[in-house]
C-alpha cells in the first residue's frame, strides 16, 4: 500500500470572514421623547435613540399615521438616533398611532424595527377600542392583502370620495386587519385597493368593500367584542362605453373591444372608402367583435368613427407591418391559413373532434381528406360540419384507438383567397376507464331568484356552468381526475351573471358559496355527494 500526500500552496488571499450566525435580531429601542404610550403631549417630533445603526430610506413609504397627518412627515438621522418631524398641530383629546411597517431597519442584515407601533395621547388617556375583521374578494372569497380597512365617524356616503379616514390599516396576507387605539363611538367602514398612494376613492379602476350601516367601536377585553363582518372587495361596474382595445390583423381585419355588451355598433371610415363589404364576427358576449375586411387592404392609413349606444370615438390607424416574428417579408408561409387542432395528443373518445381556422372560410373541399382507424381509411368529406371559422369532425370514435387526419394541401379557402398547408395528425383515442363521474344532489335556499353553479378545476379554471333551481341532480361524465371545487352564486336579478355591487346604490356584490371541501374524482369511480345549503347560516351543511 502505498500512501500519497499532497501539499497546497497558494497566495495569501484577503477575504471576508465566513460561517458564524446570522444577525436576525431587530434593532431595539433603548430610549425615546416622548415615551411609548405617553400622555398629553402636543410637541412635533418623535426622538428614538437605537442600539446599533440604523437606516430609514423606506420610512416615509412604509409609514402609517392614524388619525392621518395632512402634511408629511420627515425622517432625520444622527448617528444611533432618529428624530421623526411632522408640522401638523395635533388635534386635542386624540390618540395618534405611528405605524412602521419594515421602513426602519438595521444596516447589516437589514432586519426591521420590532417595536413598529409607537403611541401617544394629546389628552389624559388612551384610546384602547378595536375593531378586527376579515377582508376577501367578492368572487373568488380568496383573502386580500394590502387592502385599506378606513374608519369615517360619520355616515355620509360621498367621504370616501373627498375626506381622509379617521382611522386605517392595511390587511395582511391572511386578510386580517386590526384598527386599534380608536376612540368610542360608531364609524362607517370601507375598504378600499388603491391604485395611487392616496386614501381617496378616486380612481374607476379601484377596487372597493364596505358595510352597511354604522358599527360601534368596542374594547378588545369586553366579552361582547367580536370581529367585523367580512368585507367583500368588487370593482364596479363602469356604466359608461369605451373601447378596451383595438387590434389589426394583419391587412385582413380589425378588432375591437368593448368595456361593455354593445346592442348596436355603426361603423363607418371617414375617407370615403366602401366597408359595407366588411364581414362582422361577435363574441358570445357581445363585448368584442371582429371585422373581416372583403380584401387584403393595402392602405396606408384609416380614419374610424364607431358609435355605440351614445358613445362616439374616432381612430386613426396606420398601415401595420406585413412581417411577423420568424416569417420573411413576402414569404409564402405568411400567407397561409393557421389550422389548429383542439388536441395533438389525445382525441376525447366521447365527443366531436375540432379543428379552428385562423380567418372566415369561403370554401372547403375534403374530397381527398381522410380519417384512418387503425388500418381503415374512411373519407373525410361525409364527416365534416363547418361552424363559422371551426369545422367540426363528428364520429363515433372507438375507444383506446389510433387515428391519423389527412386534410391535403388547397383543401381549404378563407375570404381572400389564401388557402392551408398540408395537415397531418396522429392522435390516440381516450377510453372510458381514463375517466371518473362526479354526481351531486343538491337542496338550496327558497328564493325569488336563479342560482348559477360552476364546477372548477382545482386552481379556479371554470369546467362547466349550469342554471339550477333550487334543487336536482347533476351529472358530470368524462372528467378527468383530479380535485374539483364546486361554486355557487345568487343570482339574484336573474340576468345569468354575477354581479358586483355599488357603493352608492348601497348595493353589496351577490352572493357566492363555495361546497366547504375539495372534490376527489378518481378514474373509473363514481362520485357521488349531497349538497344541502342553509340560507339562514349561508353556510353548507
Amino acid at each position: 500500500m502505498v500512501a500519497f500526500t499532497v501539499v497546497m500552496v497558494s497566495c495569501a488571499q484577503q477575504r471576508t470572514p465566513m460561517g458564524g450566525p446570522v444577525d436576525d435580531t431587530p434593532p431595539q429601542i433603548l430610549e425615546s421623547n416622548p415615551q411609548n404610550e405617553a400622555l398629553n403631549y402636543k410637541g412635533k417630533q418623535i426622538y428614538f435613540q437605537f442600539d446599533e445603526f440604523v437606516r430609514v430610506a423606506a420610512a416615509t413609504k412604509e409609514l402609517v399615521v392614524t388619525p392621518p397627518l395632512k402634511y408629511p412627515v420627515t425622517f432625520k438621522m444622527k448617528g444611533k438616533k432618529v428624530y421623526v418631524n411632522w408640522t401638523d398641530t395635533l388635534a386635542d383629546e386624540t390618540t395618534y398611532m405611528f405605524q412602521f411597517g419594515e421602513g426602519i431597519v438595521d444596516v447589516n442584515e437589514s432586519n426591521p424595527l420590532d417595536s413598529n407601533v409607537f403611541v401617544f395621547s394629546t389628552g389624559d388617556y388612551l384610546d384602547s377600542m378595536q375593531f378586527d375583521g376579515l377582508v376577501i374578494d367578492g368572487f373568488s372569497l380568496k383573502p386580500l392583502e394590502n387592502v385599506w380597512v378606513m374608519l369615517y365617524p360619520e355616515d355620509i356616503d360621498s367621504l370616501p370620495y373627498n375626506e381622509l379616514p379617521r382611522y386605517f390599516a392595511k390587511t395582511d396576507k391572511a386578510g386580517r386587519y386590526s384598527l386599534r387605539y380608536i376612540s368610542p363611538g360608531e364609524y362607517k367602514v370601507f375598504a378600499l385597493k388603491p391604485v395611487n398612494s392616496g386614501y381617496l376613492f378616486d380612481q374607476p379602476d379601484e377596487e372597493i368593500g364596505y358595510l352597511k350601516g354604522m358599527y360601534e367601536a368596542r374594547n378588545p377585553r369586553d366579552t361582547n367584542a367580536t370581529d367585523l363582518p367580512e368585507i367583500k372587495l368588487f370593482l364596479q361596474e363602469d356604466t359608461l362605453q369605451f373601447i378596451k382595445e383595438n387590434k389589426q390583423i394583419q391587412n385582413k381585419g380589425l378588432t375591437f373591444e368593448f368595456n361593455r355588451p354593445v346592442e348596436m355598433l355603426q361603423l363607418k371610415e371617414l375617407s370615403g372608402m366602401d366597408i359595407s363589404f366588411w364581414e362582422s364576427t361577435w363574441n358570445s358576449f357581445n363585448d368584442s367583435v371582429v371585422y373581416w375586411f372583403d380584401q387584403p387592404l393595402d392602405y396606408d392609413s384609416l380614419k374610424l368613427e364607431i358609435k355605440v349606444e351614445g358613445f362616439i370615438d374616432t381612430l386613426f390607424l396606420r398601415k401595420p407591418s406585413t412581417s411577423r416574428k420568424g416569417i420573411r417579408r413576402g414569404s409564402s408561409e405568411a400567407e397561409r391559413i393557421v389550422v389548429k387542432p383542439s388536441s395533438t395528443t389525445k382525441l376525447p373518445h366521447f365527443k366531436p373532434f375540432w379543428l379552428s381556422v385562423s380567418t372566415p372560410l369561403a370554401e372547403t373541399d375534403f374530397s381527398n381528406a381522410l380519417l384512418i382507424e387503425e388500418k381503415d381509411t374512411l373519407p373525410m368529406g361525409d364527416l365534416v360540419e363547418l361552424e363559422g371559422n371551426k369545422i367540426k369532425l363528428d364520429y363515433k370514435w372507438k375507444q383506446e384507438t389510433k387515428y391519423r387526419f389527412f386534410i391535403p394541401d388547397s383543401s381549404l379557402f378563407d375570404r381572400f383567397g389564401t388557402t392551408n398547408d398540408t395537415l397531418l395528425l396522429n392522435l390516440t383515442s381516450t377510453k372510458k376507464e381514463d375517466f371518473g363521474i362526479l354526481k351531486i344532489s343538491y337542496q338550496l335556499p327558497e328564493v325569488e331568484h336563479g342560482f348559477i353553479w360552476q364546477l372548477q378545476s382545482k386552481d379556479g379554471k371554470l369546467i362547466k356552468e349550469d342554471l339550477v333551481s333550487r334543487e336536482g341532480v347533476l351529472n358530470y361524465e368524462f372528467l378527468n381526475t383530479g380535485q374539483y371545487k364546486v361554486k355557487l352564486i345568487f343570482d339574484e336579478n336573474d340576468n345569468s351573471r354575477w354581479d358586483p355591487g355599488n357603493y352608492l346604490k348601497d348595493i353589496q356584490p351577490e352572493n357566492v358559496v363555495f361546497y366547504e371541501e375539495a372534490i376527489d374524482v378518481r378514474s373509473n369511480w363514481v362520485t357521488e355527494l349531497e349538497w344541502i345549503l342553509n340560507f339562514e347560516s349561508d353556510s353548507e351543511e
